[in-house]
């Protein structure tokens, strides 16, 4: 980790459970994200980029967030453990509880823990997209561990965008068996 880091308000890796498997996101140092327009400064560091919402991802390091206008959000790249793809935290959760508990009837415990319903289910009233209070990416990422920790939750996952990737029909799979195990 750089010793000025401009991120170390994000985690360094997130965990994610999901009817007992886990997934890992681990922070990227050599990437980051730009929410909303470039800075013409960093035009030729865009890897690529997202049209809805415009984000783009760029390679480098941000060595002082100082110097881009005060408007520019600038996040995190993170790559799903091992050998992923990227993903890119957008700041909205996803958060399911038991089928039986509507998600609007818990509406102050997730203001309790920093969370403002963004969009409701009509057809899973127990799952929703949250925010943080506050709008903060970081402030989201961190607040996860408040909601696994409420009574009826399932699921609680943060929103990472990832590039769509086109494969040709002879690619191998995305996860190949690794040597000396089968699936048999």
């Amino acid at each position: 980790m750089a010793l000025n880091d401009p991120f170390s308000h994000f985690p360094l890796r997130m965990t994610v459970v999901a009817q007992a498997v886990s997934r890992v996101y681990v922070r990227e140092f050599d990437c980051f994200a730009v929410h909303g327009p470039v800075p013409p400064a960093l035009i030729t560091s865009v890897l690529y980029s997202f049209d809805d919402p415009v984000i783009n991802v760029c390679r480098g390091e941000v060595s002082d967030i100082s110097t881009f206008p005060a408007d520019l959000t600038l996040t995190p790249v993170y790559r799903l453990e091992p050998n992923g793809p990227q993903g890119v935290p957008s700041g909205k959760v996803f958060i399911r509880f038991q089928s039986h508990v509507p998600v609007e009837g818990r509406r102050q415990e997730l203001e309790a823990c920093g969370f403002l319903i963004r969009e409701s289910l009509s057809y899973a009233p127990h799952a929703a997209w949250l925010e943080s209070c506050d709008g903060n990416i970081a402030t989201a990422l961190h607040g996860m561990a408040k909601l696994r920790d409420l009574n009826d939750i399932e699921l609680v996952n943060p929103q990472m965008l990832m590039r769509r990737v086109q494969r040709s029909p002879d690619d191998p799979p995305p996860n190949p068996q690794p040597q000396g195990i089968s699936s048999e």
